[in-house]
């Protein structure tokens, strides 16, 4: 049967890698054999330094700029990619953010609708851009970042940013039940607390370390740990694996 985790012939587009996961998730699909489309908002630096670790390791990409809350944007950025690769294989909705920690108490109108915004419009505009390409084709995979915050919920700091990501987990539910008898296998990946500039800002040391304190495996998740997942769900490996979400939390 081959190697099924090899992701060679592949195009997949992962947004936000210009850091973290995102970035981790970006080089290792290449590093699979994957052509990658890398995708940034405002961190140009980082896409560009993704890309050369790409291209410095004989890999093949091209680096895209969209914001992913707007339209108008995602769609000229899918079809950048398809005109240059030819269709999409695999999308990683990648791109969100907790946006700034609050109490609940504290959260306004522009807090709540920046985090779903970021968290949830994203994967709509992306996902609706992305398969306008693959139903023709009936195939193709969509990988939704979510995160444990999901099923903890947030209290005292980010409320917010965990039931958005409870959206993102429905809205993966629902995607996955609407397409896979089309060709389309939508599932999600739910980390925990992860080693990225991101989880360094929004959280206190204080309170990342009591996450750490309640995690099983007493560490932090590296992003690399995560891009195992996502390239593993990108491979032929996971061709019956649909409407999951799948945690990886070292055990929280």
């Amino acid at each position: 049967m081959g190697n099924l985790t090899d992701l060679s012939g592949k195009v997949i587009l992962v947004t936000g890698a210009s850091s973290g996961i995102g970035q981790a998730g970006a080089k290792l699909v290449a590093a699979r054999g994957a052509v990658v489309a890398v995708h940034y908002n405002r961190n140009e630096q980082g896409a560009l330094e993704t890309a050369r670790d790409i291209l410095d390791s004989g890999g093949t990409c091209m680096v895209v700029q969209a914001d992913v809350t707007k339209k108008n944007e995602v769609d000229a950025m899918v079809e950048q990619v398809v005109t240059q690769f030819g269709w999409i294989d695999v999308l990683v909705n990648n791109a969100g953010a907790g946006v700034k920690a609050s109490a609940f108490m504290d959260i306004d109108e522009r807090l709540w609708d920046e985090t779903y915004d970021i968290n949830v419009k994203s994967i709509l505009f992306c996902s609706q851009a992305v398969l306008r390409h693959m139903l023709p084709r009936q195939s193709g995979k969509i990988i939704n970042l979510s995160s444990a915050a999901a099923r903890i919920g947030g209290a005292g700091e980010s409320v917010h940013y965990a039931s958005a990501k409870g959206a993102v987990n429905t809205l993966t539910l629902g995607m996955s039940r609407e397409f896979a008898s089309q060709g389309i296998l939508v599932n999600g990946i739910a980390p925990g607390v992860i080693e990225t500039p991101w989880h360094a800002k929004f959280s206190s040391e204080e309170r990342l370390h009591g996450f750490i304190s309640g995690i099983p495996l007493k560490r932090a998740g590296a992003p690399e740990e995560i891009a195992e997942m996502i390239a593993f769900l990108s491979s032929d490996a996971a061709n019956y694996i649909v409407g999951e979400i799948i945690s990886v939390s070292g055990g929280r």
